[in-house]
């Protein structure tokens, strides 16, 4: 008895592929196909920019931001985070001043009294990043990543 008869599909796909296959596979390996190839991207790519171009007017007639605003305007808040995060790091690494001594004031009750504003966070030592900072004005100011903090 003779193996089971494949699919008269199958037979079909067979006999085409054998009479083009080669001759398609040949072309493929052409230096025309590569040619050919180039120049219908090249055409693709040229047709994405004029219709690229061509969306951005009619949006910006609307005064309506296109995708190349946008990706600017990402680009800007991405380089002013960076500068912020340099800035806050660079607060962070600054060493405290000294204790400033403020000039006496009258008390309500006429006594004068001098006091010390300390700019620096008494309780807290200097470790690095993670350390409390006091600000000029007396606020405490605390470095954003929690896990570096000093437990004070």
């Amino acid at each position: 008895m003779a193996g089971p008869k494949a699919p008269s599909w199958k037979q079909l796909f067979d006999v085409v592929e054998r009479t083009i296959g080669t001759r398609v596979n040949e072309f493929a390996r052409s230096e025309n196909y590569a040619i050919l190839i180039g120049l219908a991207a090249r055409a693709r790519r040229e047709a994405e920019l004029r219709t690229e171009r061509l969306s951005r007017q009619v949006l910006h007639l609307a005064n309506l931001p296109a995708g190349s605003d946008v990706n600017r305007l990402l680009g800007q808040i991405g380089k002013l985070e960076r500068e912020v995060r340099e800035l806050r790091n660079q607060l962070d690494d600054a060493e405290p001043s000294p204790p400033v001594r403020l000039a006496a004031r009258p008390a309500r009750s006429g006594v004068a009294k001098a006091s010390t504003v300390s700019t620096a966070a008494t309780p807290t030592k200097r470790t690095g990043r993670g350390a409390r900072k006091v600000a000029s004005h007396g606020v405490v100011r605390q470095s954003r990543s929690p896990a570096r903090q000093d437990p004070a």
